[in-house]
C-alpha cells in the first residue's frame, strides 16, 4: 500500500440543521426506551459531551468523495448503500444483540435508513451522534440494571442456556425479553468467573468491577470515537477491506505494521466484550514462548507481574494494548482463554517477558523421507511473511532484511546439503511486499510476467520479474492453508500457472484485492486520518483472479488445517475463515490472460500424486485415526450454548476436559511421546507437523516421477 495526499475537497450543499425533534423523536417515537424511558438525554456533567466538529464534516465529505471516485467498484452512494452503512453502525455498536430492541433498529432503518448518503455530502451526521447517545443510555441503564439484580444475589441452578454467539438471532421483541437476557447473562458471567476459582461473593465482586470499568469505558467514548465508528460502518459496506484510522487509531496502526514496539508481539483486536489475538507477530516473545495463539482471548492482565490480575473484559482495546505493552525486559502475566473455549474453561496464565519484536526471517530444514528401501532427501523453506528493509537497502546495508534474497541463500544451502526435492511452506503467510513475491517467484519461474493488476479505471497492469534467475529447477512443492493470503497467493499461483511445481494443502484466503492509502487531512487537525480503500485487483497471468476463491491446491491434503498444538484445545481452520465468509467480499471474475511461458502441470502427473498421497492416507492406520480423533475432538468442543446452572456447567467442563486429555495423551503415547497432565502442557510441544509431512512425501514422489523421466544426471522441471 502506498499513502496518497488527498485532492482538495469539494464543497458540500449548504448545510442545513438538523430535525430540532430528533433526539425526542428517538426516545419517544415507536416506543424506543422502554427501560429507561424517564432519565431522558444524557446529563451534561457526563464526562464526555459528544458533539459534529468542523473536522467531521469535513472528513465525512472527502471519504464519500474518495469512495465514489478511487474505489475499484465505481461506487455509486444511493439509499441502499444508506440502509447498509445504517445497518452496519448498528451491528458495530451492538452486535449481540444485548442493548437495542427490535423495534428501536426497526425505527432507524426506517427513519433514517434513506438519508445518510445526504448527509455525509452535506456534513449532517448529529443523527449518528443521536443514536450513539441512546445507545449510551441504555448500556448505563443496563450497568444499573446489573447492579440492582447483583445486590438480589441471583441464583445459578437454573434450567435456562446461554447462547454464545447471539449475532444470528433476532434482536429482543420486548423490554421483558430484554431483561430476562440480561439476567441470563449476568447469571453465565458468575458462573464464568465461579469456574475460574473463585468464591461466589468474590465472582459478584469481580463482575461489580467489571462493569464499573466497563461504564468508565463507555463514557471515555468522545466524538471522535463515534465519529471512526460511523465511518468504518461506511467502509464496511463497500468491502472487507476498506477502512477509516482516525489521526489516533492510524498511530496505533502504523506501530502494529512496524512491528518495532516493545510488548509481547501480538496483534489484538476487539471481539464483542473480549481482546482478541489476531495475530502472533512472528520473532517476538509470544511467539518464542510457543504457547499463545491466534483465536484466542485475553481475560486479564498483570502488567507488573505483581500477583494481581486486572479483568479486561469490556475495556476498551487501546486501554488493554498500553497495559500490556511495556519496557524491554519486564515481565507482564496474562490470563488467556483458548480459542474456541467458553469463558471460565480452561483459561490460563501467561507469563512473559516484555522485549523488541523482530522480524522473523525464512528459515530452511532437510527431512528425510523413505521409501521402498530408498532415502529422499527434502528442503523445507519456509517463508512467515514477504518482508523488505527499504530503510536498510537505501541506508547502503549489505545485509538488510529480504525474502528473496534470503531464499535465494537458504535453497543454495539446501542444494550443497543434497535436498533433492523442495517443499516452500507459506502456512499462515499472510502476505507482505508485494515486489517481494515478484521477484521470490522468479527464484523459480524465471523472467516473465508473474500477476496482473487491473484498476478501478479497467486498466490493466502486467507486472513481470525482469531480474531473477531460477535457483531451483528440480521438484517443488507449495504448501498452503486457508491462511495463505495475498502476496501469498500470487507467488502460488505463478508457480502452478507456470507449471514449475505442485501446490497442496487447503484453498487459499482469496484476498486479491489492492489497497491504497489516501491521508484526510482536515484544515483544524494537525494530524490528518487515513483511508484505506480498495482501488485494485490481483489476476494470475491466465486472467483468473486470485479474490473470493483464492488458489485451489493441486492435492487437498486432510492435514492442511490441522496446527497439531492447537487443535486438541480448540480448532482447525476451516471454511469459516477467509474472503468467502466476509460480508460485502468482492466477486472473483476474469481478464484476458497474458502471454507467459509456462503451462500448467499435466493431469497423468497430478493423477499419480493424488492417487499415490490417498494410498498413502487409506493405509495409515495411525492417520486415520487421529482424523477420527480431531472429528471427535472438535464434536466434544463445538456448543453453542451452555446451561446457566453451576454444577451442571462445572460437571460438564471437567468431563469435556477429561475426554479430550484422555484421547490426547492415547495419541501422544502411540507416536512416543510423553503424556501430559493437563491440556494446556500440550502448547508449546514440538509435535509432529503432519501436513508438512505430508508435504514431504508428495515431493519425494517428484523427486522419484522426475528420476524415472530423465535421463541418468539430468535434470527437468515439470513441465
Amino acid at each position: 500500500m502506498r499513502i496518497i495526499t488527498a485532492h482538495q475537497a469539494k464543497r458540500g450543499a449548504a448545510a442545513r440543521p438538523a430535525p430540532k425533534a430528533l433526539w425526542s423523536a428517538l426516545i419517544l417515537g415507536a416506543a424506543l426506551l422502554a427501560l429507561g424511558a424517564d432519565q431522558g438525554p444524557p446529563s451534561a456533567n457526563e464526562p464526555e459531551t459528544l458533539r459534529i466538529a468542523d473536522a467531521h464534516r469535513e472528513t465525512a465529505a472527502r471519504v464519500l468523495i474518495y469512495a465514489e471516485r478511487e474505489h475499484y467498484e465505481q461506487i455509486d452512494v444511493d439509499d441502499g448503500l444508506s440502509r447498509q452503512t445504517l445497518r452496519n453502525f448498528i451491528d458495530l455498536l451492538d452486535g449481540q444483540h444485548q442493548y437495542f430492541l427490535k423495534n428501536q433498529e426497526d425505527y432507524f432503518l426506517r427513519r433514517y435508513g434513506s438519508q445518510l448518503d445526504d448527509a455525509m455530502r452535506r456534513g449532517e451526521l448529529n443523527l449518528i451522534f443521536d443514536i450513539y447517545r441512546l445507545f449510551r443510555v441504555r448500556m448505563d441503564a443496563y450497568f444499573d440494571f446489573a447492579s440492582a439484580y447483583l445486590d438480589s444475589g441471583p441464583g445459578l441452578q437454573t434450567e435456562r442456556e446461554w447462547v454464545f454467539d447471539r449475532e444470528n438471532l433476532p434482536r429482543p421483541s420486548s423490554q421483558t425479553e430484554m431483561n430476562q437476557m440480561w439476567r441470563d447473562r449476568i447469571r453465565h458471567e458468575l458462573i464464568n468467573l465461579i469456574l475460574d476459582e473463585r468464591s461466589y461473593e468474590e465472582a459478584v465482586e469481580a463482575l461489580r468491577k467489571r462493569y464499573a470499568r466497563q461504564r468508565k469505558s463507555l463514557r471515555a467514548q468522545d466524538s471522535d470515537d463515534v465519529f471512526a465508528y460511523f465511518i468504518n460502518a461506511f467502509t464496511r459496506a463497500l468491502d472487507p477491506h476498506s477502512n477509516y484510522f482516525s489521526p489516533h487509531n492510524y498511530e496505533e496502526y502504523r506501530i502494529q505494521m512496524s512491528r518495532a514496539y516493545q510488548g509481547v508481539g501480538a496483534s489484538l483486536s476487539m471481539e464483542d466484550d473480549y481482546v482478541l489475538v489476531r495475530e502472533v507477530l512472528p520473532g517476538g516473545p509470544a511467539d518464542k514462548d510457543g504457547r499463545l495463539r491466534a483465536g484466542d482471548r485475553i481475560t486479564g492482565v498483570d502488567g507488573l507481574a505483581s500477583g494481581e490480575l486486572t479483568d479486561v473484559v469490556g475495556w476498551r482495546l487501546q486501554d488493554v494494548v498500553e497495559l500490556i505493552r511495556g519496557r524491554a525486559g519486564t515481565p507482564v502475566v496474562l490470563r488467556v482463554l483458548p480459542g474456541g473455549d467458553s469463558a471460565g474453561s480452561e483459561s490460563f496464565l501467561l507469563d512473559l517477558t516484555r522485549g523488541r519484536v523482530t522480524l522473523k526471517g525464512a528459515e530452511k530444514e532437510l527431512l528425510e523421507v523413505e521409501r521402498e528401501g530408498s532415502r529422499f532427501s527434502v528442503g523445507i523453506v519456509r517463508i512467515p511473511n514477504f518482508y523488505y528493509d527499504m530503510e536498510g537497502r537505501d541506508a547502503g546495508l549489505d545485509d538488510y532484511p529480504s525474502s528473496t534474497r534470503d531464499v535465494r541463500r537458504l535453497v543454495g544451502e539446501l542444494k550443497a546439503e543434497g535436498a533433492q526435492g523442495l517443499v516452500l511452506d507459506l502456512r499462515r503467510n499472510g502476505g507482505g511486499h508485494l515486489n517481494e513475491a515478484i521477484s521470490l517467484a522468479g527464484l523459480f519461474v524465471g523472467k516473465g510476467p508473474v500477476v496482473q493488476v487491473r484498476d478501478s479505471a479497467l486498466r490493466t497492469q502486467i507486472l513481470r520479474n525482469r531480474r531473477q534467475r531460477p535457483v531451483w529447477d528440480g521438484p517443488l512443492v507449495v504448501l498452503v492453508d486457508r491462511l495463505s493470503a495475498s502476496a501469498s497467493e500470487i507467488l502460488a499461483a505463478a508457480i502452478q500457472d507456470y507449471g514449475r511445481g505442485v501446490v497442496v494443502g487447503q484453498r487459499t484466503f482469496g484476498k486479491g484485492t489492492v489497497q491504497n492509502i489516501y491521508q484526510i487531512p482536515n484544515r483544524r487537525d494537525e494530524l490528518p486520518g487515513r483511508l484505506t480503500l480498495t482501488m485494485g485487483k490481483y489476476y494470475r497471468v491466465t486472467g483468473e483472479s486470485t479474490q473470493h476463491r483464492g488458489v485451489a491446491p493441486d492435492i487437498t491434503l486432510s492435514a492442511a488445517g490441522v496446527e497439531l498444538p492447537a487443535i486438541f484445545p480448540n480448532q482447525i481452520i476451516g471454511d469459516e475463515v477467509g474472503e468467502s465468509a466476509s460480508e460485502n467480499a468482492l466477486p472473483w471474475d476474469t481478464i484476458p490472460e497474458t502471454d507467459y511461458p509456462g503451462r500448467s502441470v499435466d493431469g497423468a502427473t497430478l493423477s499419480l500424486l493424488t492417487d499415490n498421497y490417498q494410498k498413502r492416507e487409506s493405509e495409515d492406520p495411525e492417520w486415520r485415526q487421529l482424523l477420527g480423533r480431531i472429528k471427535s475432538m472438535q464434536e466434544i468442543s463445538e456448543r453453542e450454548s451452555v446451561p446457566i446452572h453451576l454444577e451442571r456447567r462445572r460437571s460438564e467442563d471437567q468431563s469435556r476436559r477429561a475426554q479430550r486429555l484422555a484421547m490426547t495423551n492415547e495419541w501422544l503415547d502411540q507416536n512416543g511421546l510423553a503424556t501430559i497432565e493437563s491440556l494446556e502442557d500440550l502448547r508449546g510441544m514440538d509435535l509432529p507437523d503432519v501436513a508438512l509431512e505430508q508435504a514431504s512425501e508428495v515431493a519425494a514422489d517428484l523427486v522419484r516421477l522426475q528420476a524415472a523421466s530423465s535421463p541418468a544426471g539430468a535434470t527437468s522441471s515439470l513441465n
